[in-house]
């Protein structure tokens, strides 16, 4: 029976008994999870630089704009650390996802 399965599909079988076609799927997946992993660690380290510069306070600031910039810049600086440093310390303690 299995043989016959083989024989009508058109696809190699791999060293896990699955075809390629399979094989590549995953590959693909992983490929793509890679991507986006890399895509968000980037992204968080640009919400840090932005949240960094908006801290960066000279004495001439207006008072009025002084608690935006400091809210903003800790919403930044929280956001940026949650996006990109906290996965990488989730899979060092053993959240393997």
């Amino acid at each position: 029976m299995k043989n016959e399965f083989q024989r009508s599909t058109q696809f190699a079988e791999s060293r896990f008994g699955d075809s390629i076609q399979t094989e590549s799927r995953f590959q693909y997946a992983l490929a793509r999870k890679k991507t986006r992993q890399r895509w968000h660690r980037a992204v968080g380290v640009l919400m840090l630089l932005a949240g960094y510069m908006s801290l960066a306070i000279t004495p001439d600031v207006a008072s009025e704009w002084l608690l935006v910039r400091i809210v903003v810049g800790f919403g930044l600086l929280f956001g940026g650390f949650a996006v990109s440093i906290g996965p990488w310390v989730a899979a060092i303690f053993g959240d393997h996802d």
